[in-house]
């Protein structure tokens, strides 16, 4: 705890050194905003199973006779999905603060039905500007920010509403951070921060989480079904600073175009925890960290000498015109466990209208391709609780979003799967979605 309200004194200091170099428009008096979007979808979902002979009869769901890995949800659904809050407030001396409240958030529950309806998503206060990719950096700067926020390599602008398997896997939930960074003149910039950790647990990569703990046996009544799972870094669910704290840092360059029309931002980063024996989660008897890693009957093979996490990667985040490019690289290892993503995305806008007038109709038509996969370096023996977390996978999104008006859009995104699994799964999946944003 020392160590975070050190770095914090430290960056407010860098902070006050650098204020007077920046052309930061301060506000004379304390400013708030409430606005907010509601999301309904259609969605569609092949039926498909892997089967788990190993397990016994009575730890298969009610109404089935065995166990399974099964679609989340299969065939057709129309649901609203998240209904969320957002409330903003500028300070003087360029003091910000955001809280981000998700009502319902059926695709993001974490990891399971069974957790929260209601979910602070963001609570944040940050003392100074901060730049995200691709915005123009007016010089050197600085910046600390504490509380639940994105991790910095996180891509902030998506332009489908699904995730890729890297953004799913890594770096999809926010964390309880104490954030720094800032920038040396024009065109570098850093970034470090100290957090609680995001915790690995399985969730699948589709729409829907799946449903893996929520009820303990004997026949369990589940809402969805599991998924095919993947290992992924899901939402921290408490403040625990007891040591097990994360530390990440990273570096960039950026270069713009006078009409900021076209540029490139690159971002390296790495990061370093140590895993919890077990990590307690909301909506699931199941633990995450070493505890999942172990499994049930038998263990994926970890490192029994090795407890800690090691990330690092980047992000190339370009725009040439109305083309929009996303890559990021991630290289993983937890518990002795090796593994790789890459993600890349790339959208094309055509501006068939006016986006600065609310009564423009269709001022942005927009399609959409992204690639993902992830590699995993290692095997799950047979009799594994999840073999699925150790198949390598990659992810096709086809997508078009269409803005309708300023503040109503729709997008329309199939997602193919390619599987390297011991028998064929079709997991494909249709979801349109539409979004209001108010005021």
């Amino acid at each position: 705890m020392r160590l975070l309200f050190n770095a914090l004194i430290i960056c407010l200091l860098v902070r006050s050194s650098a204020a007077q170099d920046e052309p930061f428009e301060e506000p004379e008096e304390t400013q708030f905003r409430i606005s907010g979007e509601v999301s309904a979808h259609y969605r569609w979902s092949a039926e498909d199973d892997f089967p788990l002979t190993f397990f016994p009869p009575e730890f298969a769901p009610e109404g089935r006779d065995s166990v399974e890995l099964r679609t989340a949800s299969p065939g057709t659904s129309l649901e609203v999905s998240r209904a969320t809050v957002f409330f903003e407030a500028d300070f003087p001396r360029s003091v910000f603060g955001r809280v981000k409240i998700d009502f319902i958030d059926i695709y993001d529950r974490n990891p399971t039905s069974g957790d929260r309806n209601i979910d602070v998503d963001e609570a944040y206060l940050r003392f100074g500007p901060k730049y995200e990719s691709l915005e123009a950096l007016p010089g050197s700067h600085a910046y600390a920010l504490f509380g639940k926020a994105p991790k910095f390599e996180k891509q902030l602008f998506r332009r489908l509403m699904s995730y890729g398997l890297v953004s799913t896997a890594f770096n999809r939930f926010n964390d309880i951070q104490l954030q720094f960074g800032g920038s040396i003149g024009s065109h570098l910039y850093f970034r470090a921060q100290v957090s609680n950790g995001n915790p690995i647990f399985m969730r699948d990569p589709n729409a829907l989480a799946g449903d893996n703990g929520v009820v303990p046996p004997p026949r369990p009544d589940i809402t969805f079904n599991s998924g095919f799972p993947i290992l992924y870094h899901a939402e921290v669910e408490e403040v625990a600073f007891d040591g097990n704290l994360e530390s990440g840092f990273g570096a960039g360059v950026r270069f713009l175009s006078e009409d900021r029309e076209t540029g490139i931002d690159i971002l390296g980063f790495y990061y370093q925890t140590t895993l919890a024996d077990a990590a307690p989660l909301n909506g699931t008897f199941y633990e995450g960290d070493i505890d999942l890693l172990n499994g049930a009957p038998v263990s994926l093979p970890i490192d029994p000498n090795d407890d800690s996490r090691t990330e690092w990667g980047f992000n190339v985040d370009a725009t040439v015109k109305g083309l929009g490019v996303f890559l990021q690289y991630v290289d993983e290892k937890s518990a002795g466990l090796p593994r790789t993503g890459l993600e890349i995305e790339l959208g094309y806008s055509f501006l068939t209208g006016d986006p600065g007038d609310p009564k423009s109709l269709f001022p942005i038509v927009e399609p959409v391709f992204r690639y993902s996969k992830l590699d995993n370096d290692f095997s799950a023996p047979p009799m594994f609780v999840a073999p699925s977390l150790a198949w390598d996978w990659a992810k096709i999104d086809v997508g078009l979003r269409i803005a309708i008006l300023q503040n109503i859009d729709v997008t329309m995104e199939y997602a193919f799967h390619d599987i390297t699994a011991s028998k064929d799964i079709d997991h494909n999946e249709f979801l349109t979605s539409l979004r209001f944003r108010f005021p």
